[in-house]
């Protein structure tokens, strides 16, 4: 029976690695069910093995970290699905979220945002809103599926409390740091919105942005 016992915990561990590596050393804990026991997972937090990130999420003490630790965890705890076999569009960081993960400078999110459906229960801090993206208004950035600047822009122009010169600067970061050019941000702004001007809305902001 202890040999049984101690090849179960190991097939457990073994879940949990290949889980984590991955997935940025994380694991949810909805993915390991019906594999890990709750008493398990407490062992090797006491041993610190793994240590928690958010509530439902570990992480491998040994394995690798993310950048955004928590919106990472958080996007994890939506699906008991690995992260390598999720849809791109399925639940996309969005909004100012979208903004903080490209380092976009002015968004000063309070919670976290997604656009599109969790499969699971998130925590009350998260926004998820119904509108799903597109394929090609994504991108994936540090393993994230994420709404793309055109898109990310649109939606933090919908009511979102950000006034012209605020849009101005996170559209400038996206072009100074490499992720669109001013011609083609303004061109898909142009299909984001649908009653304005793409590249004069952009020149407005970016305008705006200079003397603000």
């Amino acid at each position: 029976m202890k040999g049984f016992a101690r090849s179960r915990m190991l097939d457990g561990f073994a879940r949990v690695c290949a889980l984590a590596e991955g997935q940025h050393g994380l694991a949810a804990i909805a993915q390991l069910r019906g594999e890990v026991t709750e008493q398990v997972l407490a062992q090797w937090q006491d041993a610190e093995i793994v240590e928690p990130v958010i509530d439902g999420v570990i992480r491998v003490r040994a394995g690798a970290s993310h950048p955004h630790p928590t919106l990472y965890a958080t996007w994890l705890l939506a699906d008991a699905t690995p992260a390598w076999e999720r849809s791109l569009t399925t639940l996309v960081v969005s909004h100012q979220s979208a903004a903080l993960l490209y380092g976009a400078g002015t968004a000063n999110p309070t919670g976290i945002e997604f656009s599109g459906r969790a499969r699971l229960t998130l925590p009350a801090k998260v926004t998820v809103y119904p509108r799903s993206a597109r394929e090609d208004e994504c991108g994936v950035v540090e393993g994230l599926p994420v709404t793309g600047p055109a898109r990310t822009l649109a939606d933090l122009a919908d009511g979102q409390g950000l006034d012209l010169s605020d849009l101005g600067r996170l559209a400038r970061s996206f072009i100074s740091q490499g992720w669109t050019t001013a011609e083609q941000l303004g061109e898909e702004l142009t299909e984001q919105f649908t009653d304005q001007d793409g590249p004069a809305w952009l020149e407005s902001a970016l305008d705006a942005a200079s003397k603000g």
